[in-house]
């Protein structure tokens, strides 16, 4: 038989059990309206009737207000680390293998390898892109191969011919004044 109102035949005559409830809500109202509870609503005498009636307050469907919502515990701060705050590429992965979400960005190319490029060994000759590097002021390229000297032989003879004529053509000058 399920229970419509508080006030019925049997209620006047003390005989509930809980299988008379079709919510716990109705059998509450009963227990509420004599809380010495001569029906046996409240076994376990906290207050609650029928607890295994729908509705009850332990099973997830409560029908009465709930307490306020507490607010989420503030989340500690995560410290936000770099690459160079690990001592290894290994140790940078470790952290990452813990939280795949990537908070401290570890993996900046999302290839599943943490800072990868900041503990790269440095490049080996054959990786290089420059094959010969420069050496002092002067040089900014790699070897030809060739041998210069000539060059720099044809360049002094060049500059020495031209000082020659240079003279040949003042001393022209001076001696056409003369005249």
């Amino acid at each position: 038989m399920a229970f419509t109102g508080v006030a019925s035949a049997e209620s006047a005559q003390g005989e509930f059990n809980c299988s008379d409830f079709g919510t716990w809500a109705e059998a509450q109202a009963v227990l509420e309206q004599d809380p010495s509870d001569p029906h046996g609503l409240d076994a376990d005498n906290d207050g609650i009737a029928c607890e295994d009636l729908p509705g009850a307050p332990d099973d997830g469907e409560t029908t009465t207000t709930a307490p306020p919502e507490q607010p989420p515990a503030e989340q500690p701060a995560v410290e936000d680390k770099d690459c160079d705050d690990y001592a290894s590429q290994a140790e940078a992965q470790g952290v990452l293998s813990q939280d795949p979400r990537d908070p401290h960005n570890l993996d900046a190319d999302n290839d599943g390898q943490a800072c990868e490029r900041f503990f790269a060994p440095a490049p080996s000759t054959e990786e290089q892109q420059v094959a010969v590097h420069p050496v002092g002021g002067v040089a900014t390229g790699g070897d030809t191969g060739e041998d210069d000297s000539a060059l720099v032989v044809i360049g002094a003879l060049a500059a020495l011919f031209g000082a020659g004529a240079v003279v040949v053509v003042r001393r022209r000058a001076q001696g056409s004044n003369k005249a």
